[in-house]
């Protein structure tokens, strides 16, 4: 067995890398760091400078995969005046323009000029840049006795708010920095060893996961444990009972409860039980000795809201075992029918039952979106909607980077329980 599970802790390292370049891919490509910036920023024509900023601030201004050390040192709008701009080139060394031009936006005539003070640090150049031109003019800034002082004209013949010159210095830099310094390396590999840095609002996601699991946990183990145990159980009179008044009504009342939205029990408990009958808090949630009465009626609910399509499947799962000729032998040997339901029938059954308790094993730490919504619960769920809600990319990244793996975990811990409830599975290598 320990072959086996360690041949599939090798197998998940592809998987979760696989996982991790595919949502850096739509994060960071598809939807690119300029696009977070003005979806954060909410304004329609957000100034070039802002989304600089925002940029800066949240780690987003380095290069994709490979920095080769260019860091942005100055920006200049486009002007149809000819309005000059003054930039310091602080450092010896190497500079360049980089011109900031959506292929969709064309506008003619884009021309660059620059001088410096003293003269002869950079030789004045003038460039015209046409559709085919090189987007990136590099040049050495030779003076050695302090910072040059360049006054740059980028003119256009019509005005237009898409285009823009960055001027940028390359800042020499080692192999390993021009690997780590990069936002796949950042925003992407250092979540496969759980490092989740920063929101965009500046806390720390680690401590915001390690705060808000133990108020999902407390909500979404009992409501798994309870539900298991109920549905099972309705589900096992049902079939003990199949083509009897019980099963038919028992059918109808779970199709009955698989018709009605989650939303009406959460709705409906609220102001039943809490408004009306005043049993249980509306909503809250507290970690102390009264915590069991914010805990009922959330629990309650994720149990109604699911009993009635896991009612049915286990009831499917139980008429094909009593149909199985061990049962029929268990029986003529006088075992009791209670022994024969739960020990032979049920343990059989219990593959498909664990599968299907697989997909679960996330939203046990993941929390549960509607609920902690609805009571106010401070869990992993409303983390992830008020994530989401406020546009802080950093988090929902690292919640989907988190929810891929205890998935991985869970397939594994399904395979290792299989060989507890059936003899006949051997995980071998």
């Amino acid at each position: 067995m320990m072959t086996y599970i360690i041949r599939r802790c090798l197998y998940a390292i592809p998987i979760l890398i696989g996982i991790n370049i595919l949502v850096f891919v739509l994060f960071f490509i598809v939807n690119t760091p300029e696009d977070m910036a003005r979806a954060h920023l909410g304004v329609k024509r957000t100034p070039p400078e802002a989304i600089d900023r925002w940029l800066r601030e949240h780690g987003l201004d380095v290069p994709m995969f490979y920095n080769a050390g260019w860091k942005r040192v100055g920006t200049m709008d486009a002007s149809s005046g000819g309005k000059a701009l003054t930039f310091q080139l602080s450092k010896p060394g190497a500079y360049r323009f980089r011109i900031e031009s959506p292929s969709d936006v064309e506008v003619p005539g884009r021309r660059l000029s620059w001088n410096t003070i003293p003269s002869g640090a950079v030789e004045p150049a003038s460039l015209t840049f046409g559709s085919e031109a090189k987007q990136k003019v590099i040049f050495e800034n030779r003076s050695s006795g302090g910072p040059v002082e360049m006054t740059c004209r980028f003119e256009v013949d019509e005005q237009s708010p898409f285009h823009r010159v960055i001027v940028e210095f390359k800042d020499p830099r080692g192999w390993r920095e021009a690997f780590t310094e990069t936002m796949f390396f950042k925003r992407s590999l250092k979540m496969l060893v759980f490092d989740y840095g920063r929101t965009d609002r500046g806390e720390d996601i680690a401590a915001e996961i390690t705060s808000r699991i133990l108020p999902s946990l407390s909500i979404t183990v009992p409501a798994l444990l309870v539900g298991v145990f109920v549905n099972i159980l309705i589900a096992m009179i049902l079939a003990v009972f199949r083509g009897t008044y019980v099963d038919t009504v028992g059918t109808i009342l779970c199709v009955v409860l698989m018709s009605i939205s989650a939303m009406f029990y959460i709705i409906g408990g609220q102001w039943l039980f809490g408004k009306v009958l005043r049993l249980v808090p509306i909503s809250g949630f507290d970690v102390d000795a009264f915590s069991l009465r914010f805990m009922i009626l959330p629990v309650a609910i994720i149990v109604m809201a699911g009993m009635g399509a896991m009612t049915r499947f286990y009831r499917t799962l139980f008429l094909e075992e009593l149909n199985r000729p061990y049962v029929q032998t268990a029986r003529a040997k006088g075992v009791r029918e209670s022994r024969v339901l739960f020990v032979h029938v049920l343990k059989n059954a219990m593959i498909p039952i664990l599968t299907g308790l697989v997909v679960q094993l996330p939203l046990l730490f993941l929390g549960s979106l509607l609920i902690e919504n609805f009571f106010s619960i401070p869990g992993m769920g409303a983390y992830t909607v008020e994530a989401i809600q406020g546009q802080d990319f950093a988090t929902v990244q690292a919640m989907v980077s988190l929810g891929s793996f205890m998935f991985i975990i869970g397939l594994l811990l399904t395979d290792i329980s299989y060989t507890w409830v059936d003899p006949r599975v051997r995980l071998e290598s």
